[in-house]
């Protein structure tokens, strides 16, 4: 094996040996973080692990070579060794494998359903080291922090087009030649545009960026290209170059979000082209520009809509769409329908089928249907079926006269149109609306609409007019709008101390235990006190969880004083079948009872247990004495029984 990266070693350094005879090193420190390998294994279950585990070496390698050649400094990890605290070490990191995350990912699920998916977290909120990201590390360590390098599609091949050849990557200080040959425009670009009414050529210039991709190699490692809708909305990016993909002609191979770079093209510089790989050093070398600065505005929802999603409304149920949807689901169909023959003529002949080729046998099997016009107008417009039918001018009519008004929730993805400003007449995107909306509150006109649109299209919460006013004039010069960053104004200034940045306040990743276990039965007095349950999965851990309610002006005791009368609230918990309760039932502290040191229980309560197995029953019985602040009523017990 030594031997193996020796000679590619040598291999490498050869093939950089004209641009390094003439280039001096730059003084950089360097960091790389290593893991992935030029094979893809993502969603790939029969992956070779001995040539993957030796593949990582080699462009581990690769990297550690090149590298070297242009930087005075540069030290290579493996993902799992990796820690954030790392980079203030180096001027800038290279991630290029999974690193160990400071919080994982996490799961959650209430009864059997899922409810929401919780990134891993790679790095706190506001670090500012420049890092640059090789493929889908954009989306996986990014994703927390909101990064607006997300995940569009994992189909980016070797070529890019559409370089803004003025970016500073393309002009130094490592010289730059950029080669273009025509190729055909990918068919995903060319969809998209007809859905814009739009039109691509045949044919476009295109610049080799990496040797091997997916296309060209068998199970080769592809690249990653990012969402272009909102990338530009904040200060704090620029997009360099796009990349030949199955997705948009806009969508972005290279682009930068404030100390974040991403560098979608997946190769190895093994695998790079001799044009690209100047590029890539200028790269490095401009990112560490950007030390010291962090996210402003956050994408934490990677697939909010943004206004060009309102404009592709306007022509989503025309019959020119209609019909290229047509088309689309006829040409699947029929290439599905010509696998599936050939499949036969092997079976026939003696082959196998794979479990891939019975899918597809049963794909041919049952065609995918094609909705009638009037199915296909009512799935796209919903409500507005009812108002517009279909009458494509009048969709297009609404959506550009309301185009100002329509915003969307941090945590959906459907467009609402805003009747707050749509009343007062000024676009959301216009800092005008918060002006009048501060002005509104000091009148004492129509406070709530005005309090409404403050708290909906910003991250701060003052609760009176003259702290508004105060940040308003402080900061109005500075704001900005951004759509993908939640259609909200933000503050473009780097002190994590200022006003109007904190993404905390909006609890994003907080999850709402009161939606768990809803009381369904309802509490009285003549039943004070009524169950409900659930079970939460978070990751590989179950909690069982049981909401208490206690009517209201009732109370039981969690513990009596010695010197009370009262009877201590008791807990039966049993498990059977292949269910384990784990540890010991985890109860709520109650308060001190006044005049007393007596522990009471009022309102809605939790208990919870951690449990194992995945079925069975568990019982759960409270057996309790409620008193309000007259008298008390007779000892009962209540009863839920859970199944598993």
């Amino acid at each position: 094996m030594k031997r193996f990266l020796s000679m590619m070693a040598i291999a490498l350094l050869a093939c950089i040996a004209t641009m390094a005879a003439t280039a001096k090193k730059t003084n950089l420190k360097i960091l790389y973080v290593g893991g992935h390998s030029d094979i893809e294994t993502l969603g790939v279950a029969d992956y070779d692990k001995e040539a993957h585990a030796k593949s990582i070496e080699t462009r581990t390698a690769a990297w550690k070579v090149f590298l070297e050649t242009y930087f005075t400094t540069v030290k290579t990890v493996q993902g799992k060794d990796y820690n954030y605290r790392m980079s203030y070490d180096y001027d800038v990191t290279i991630i290029d494998g999974d690193p160990t995350p400071i919080e994982p990912r996490r799961t959650i699920i209430e009864n059997d359903r899922f409810s929401k998916l919780i990134p891993a977290k790679y790095f706190p909120e506001n670090f500012d080291r420049p890092v640059i990201t090789i493929a889908d590390e954009s989306e996986t360590t990014g994703r927390y922090i909101g990064v607006k390098n997300d995940w569009y599609c994992l189909c980016l091949l070797g070529h890019a087009y559409n370089m803004n050849t003025k970016s500073a990557i393309f002009k130094g200080p490592y010289k730059v030649k950029i080669t273009t040959t025509k190729r055909p425009t990918p068919a995903g670009a060319k969809e998209y545009a007809e859905i814009c009414q739009e039109k691509l050529p045949d044919m476009i210039p295109m610049w080799k960026v990496q040797n091997k991709d997916y296309s060209n190699t068998k199970g080769y490692k592809a690249g990653l290209v990012t969402r272009q809708w909102g990338y530009l909305d904040s200060p704090d990016t620029e997009i360099m170059s796009g990349g030949e993909s199955a997705k948009s002609y806009g969508a972005i191979a290279i682009g930068r979000h404030a100390n974040f770079l991403h560098w979608g093209f997946s190769a190895s510089p093994a695998d790079m082209t001799e044009e690209a790989k100047p590029v890539f050093l200028n790269a490095v070398i401009y990112i560490n520009k950007f030390k010291g600065h962090h996210i402003i505005a956050r994408k934490l929802n990677e697939g909010i809509s943004t206004r060009t999603t309102i404009d592709e409304h306007k022509y989503t149920v025309s019959k020119e769409n209609y019909e290229a949807y047509k088309n689309s689901i006829e040409d699947f169909n029929n290439q599905i329908k010509h696998l599936a023959d050939s499949l036969q003529k092997v079976v026939a002949a003696g082959g196998k089928m794979s479990e891939t080729d019975k899918m597809y046998m049963k794909m041919a099997e049952n065609p995918q249907p094609i909705s009638s016009y009037i199915d296909y107008v009512k799935e796209r417009a919903g409500e507005l079926y009812e108002m517009f039918g279909t009458d494509v001018d009048k969709y297009s009519s609404y959506y550009t006269e309301n185009r100002p008004y329509f915003y969307c929730k941090l945590n959906e993805y459907g467009e609402i149109l805003d009747e707050d400003a749509k009343s007062i007449g000024i676009a959301n995107n216009d800092k005008r609306i918060l002006d009048k909306a501060i002005s509104m509150w000091e009148k004492g006109k129509d406070i709530e609409k005005a309090k409404r649109i403050l708290y909906r299209y910003t991250l701060l919460r003052y609760d009176n007019a003259k702290q508004w006013r105060e940040w308003y004039n402080k900061y109005q010069s500075k704001l900005f709008f951004t759509e993908s960053g939640g259609w909200l104004w933000l503050v473009n200034d780097l002190d994590p101390k200022t006003p109007g940045n904190d993404y905390s306040v909006l609890k994003f990743y907080e999850f709402n235990e009161s939606n768990i276990a809803p009381i369904q039965e309802k509490a009285t007095k003549e039943e004070p006190v009524a169950l409900s349950s659930a079970v939460s999965t978070v990751g590989k851990d179950k909690e069982l969880i049981i909401r208490m309610k206690i009517y209201p002006g009732y109370h039981i005791y969690a513990k009596v004083s010695d010197q009370d009368p009262y009877i201590q609230t008791t807990y039966d918990l049993k498990a059977e079948g292949d269910v384990k309760l784990v540890g010991e039932l985890q109860k709520p502290v109650g308060r001190p009872m006044a005049g007393s040191k007596s522990i009471i229980l009022e309102g809605e309560q939790i208990f919870r247990q951690k449990i194992e197995g995945k079925s069975g029953k568990i019982t759960f019985i409270v057996n309790y004495q409620a008193c309000d602040s007259h008298a008390c009523l007779m000892p009962k017990s209540k009863t839920i029984t859970i199944e598993l």
